[in-house]
């Protein structure tokens, strides 16, 4: 009995070691995985980045893209403009992207819309959260409509086939409550990038990306 038991403590010497060794590695791999986990992801915001800066950028120009950059926790590192086409690169930390865009429609800072936004009637908190917005981004929010009466709504129902977003039925539409507003498209990613800051939600960012209401 004593002999097993002596020749049985050296190989238990020899396993725990090994054991060791194998949670140093393990260790490591986790740290390694979290480590390359990190850069995706600061590549992927990197891009986000830098697609809403050009977007914004072939809107209003470089103050617009780097505002935008720095809205998303980026620097606006170059920018090059010709005509309604946009080039930005933009670092997140250690992670860089560039994107290029173009502005369509021909909408721009010269727009009608700009200069004379439909505010009327507009819940206390909208002009607030519209205002906050306008100061973040260095200009004010144009919109293409804003409150509207029921009778307004009833007729924007009775031609929904013609409209290019879909059109709420009378009585449940917060655009007759003052608390939603629609935007040019082409404004859309300025938006975005503080709606989250100001109170502004974004719910149908497909069917009816121009749409801003407040969050409940």
């Amino acid at each position: 009995m004593s002999g097993r038991g002596r020749e049985g403590g050296p190989e238990q010497g020899q396993v725990l070691p090994l054991v060791a060794v194998v949670l140093v590695v393990a260790g490591g791999a986790m740290l390694w995985l979290g480590r390359l986990g990190g850069a995706a992801v600061s590549r992927a915001q990197a891009r986000t980045a830098a697609d809403m800066a050009a977007l914004a950028g072939a809107v209003g120009g470089r103050s617009e893209a780097a505002g935008v950059a720095a809205a998303n926790g980026a620097r606006l590192d170059r920018f090059e403009s010709r005509g309604a086409q946009a080039w930005v690169k933009v670092s997140r930390g250690r992670a860089v992207a560039t994107a290029r865009a173009k502005r369509v429609d021909g909408w721009g800072s010269g727009d009608s819309s700009a200069r004379a936004p439909a505010r009327g009637g507009l819940d206390p908190a909208m002009q607030a959260a519209l205002a906050q917005a306008a100061s973040l981004l260095g200009r004010t929010v144009p919109i293409t409509s804003g409150y509207r009466s029921k009778a307004e709504q009833a007729s924007l129902y009775a031609q929904r086939a013609s409209n290019p977003y879909p059109v709420a039925r009378p009585g449940s539409s917060a655009h007759e409550r003052g608390r939603a507003v629609d935007v040019p498209r082409q404004f859309v990613p300025l938006l975005l990038a503080v709606s989250g800051r100001v109170g502004l939600c974004h719910p149908y960012p497909v069917a009816d990306p121009v749409h801003f209401e407040l969050c409940r």
